[in-house]
């Protein structure tokens, strides 16, 4: 996948993330376009931006994924942690990028569910990489 791919995606900057110099974490922005390898510029509402690494950015997984998950181990889930990932899902669903606004907000609210709803942009560029290497 390429850098070009992620621009205009919808992200979280990590909630936990310290040394953020706009202190914007834990808010949604969209990737406007890569300073480098491994750092995308993300724009924010109310015209603030930043420069992150790949690490410290998150994105939603696929809405399937998440389905699947809900069906493999939503019984052993915390009740509230299955309403947010459902809700997820759901807003996905729609298919637009207030949806995934949206889920990103219900996903940075609930860290409970973090590692089932939200892939790393580094992650999901190397999944992406994979894909292209496998044909």
């Amino acid at each position: 996948m390429e850098n070009g791919t992620l621009t205009g995606s919808l992200v979280l900057v990590h909630p936990d993330f310290k040394n953020d110099p706009v202190q914007m974490q834990g808010q949604v922005g969209v990737m406007t376009y890569p300073r480098e390898l491994n750092e995308m510029y993300v724009s924010f509402p109310g015209g603030k931006e930043g420069i992150y690494s790949w690490d410290t950015l998150f994105k939603l997984k696929d809405k399937k994924e998440i389905f699947d998950d809900l069906m493999a181990n939503g019984s052993s889930m915390e009740q509230n942690d299955f309403k947010a990932m459902y809700k997820i899902m759901l807003l996905q669903d729609r298919g637009t990028s207030r949806g995934t606004y949206d889920a990103l907000e219900i996903a940075r609210d609930n860290p409970g569910i973090w590692e089932r709803a939200l892939d790393n942009v580094r992650h999901t560029e190397k999944i992406g990489q994979e894909k292209v290497y496998a044909r």
